[in-house]
């Protein structure tokens, strides 16, 4: 199953927090993936556990879990982790959260990007209308937990417009991911359709580019960057609130 989502290497699984303490103990470690689904203290407690040691304190830990309400995602960040990334409901999902972890791993070691931004969130969804509902609800409630509660209701409008065009026009499983800035938020839609595309004008009666000029309207920057095997859409918002 990781071989589906681009990752090879070397995999090594615990039962629970003492085996996994001992895996690391032993070290040649570069990526955690913890578990917390179901919800309880042990997983809690090794991820706390990672963080505080100065052993393992730089060693990047990607979250999974079945609970994305704001509230788990921020306490997992509080607790160390470096990406958090919603455990798929159905076995169809695993391949797009595989590659989710290895967009992460991507970012973390490209010298280009000097590391992940400090809270990254990603949710691999379907190809169906719901995931575009999804999604949009996901940004609200992310950014609300985030202290950025200004930004949501833009940010989820412009999510539901990029969410929109990969599902419907790409026909493609979807990763969202909202990663913390400087000054605000970055959001990306990342599908399996290469191909560029441009905004309309608002007053288009068509459909084809509206709804990415009312991202274009709405956003600090947005773009398109184009991968071998699809592209990713973005935008980023600013918050302008005194020392937001």
């Amino acid at each position: 199953m990781l071989a589906l989502g681009g990752i090879f290497g070397d995999v090594t699984t615990a039962a629970d927090a003492a085996a996994a303490l001992e895996g690391l103990g032993r070290g040649s470690v570069d990526l955690v993936v913890l578990d917390l689904s179901p919800p309880g203290q042990e997983g809690q407690k090794l991820l706390a556990e990672i963080h505080a040691s100065p052993q393992w304190r730089d060693l990047p830990v990607v979250v999974l879990s079945g609970h994305t309400d704001a509230a788990a995602v921020v306490e997992s960040y509080e607790l160390g982790a470096n990406c958090f990334v919603r455990k798929p409901t159905s076995v169809g999902e695993w391949a797009g959260t595989v590659r989710a972890i290895e967009q992460f791993w991507v970012r973390r070691t490209s010298p280009q990007g000097g590391g992940p931004a400090e809270s990254v969130f990603q949710l691999p969804l379907g190809a169906t209308a719901t995931s575009v509902r999804d999604a949009r609800a996901t940004i609200r409630r992310l950014l609300e937990g985030w202290g950025l509660g200004s930004l949501a209701e833009t940010a989820e409008l412009c999510t539901s417009e990029i969410a929109t065009n990969a599902v419907i026009h790409a026909h493609s499983p979807v990763l969202l991911t909202a990663s913390r800035t400087a000054d605000g938020v970055r959001i990306e839609v990342q599908d399996e359709a290469p191909g560029g595309i441009t905004a309309g004008s608002l007053d288009n009666s068509g459909e084809t580019g509206r709804g990415l000029a009312l991202v274009d309207t709405l956003s600090a920057s947005w773009g398109v960057d184009q991968q071998d095997e699809g592209k990713t859409v973005w935008f980023e918002l600013h918050d302008a609130r005194p020392g937001g």
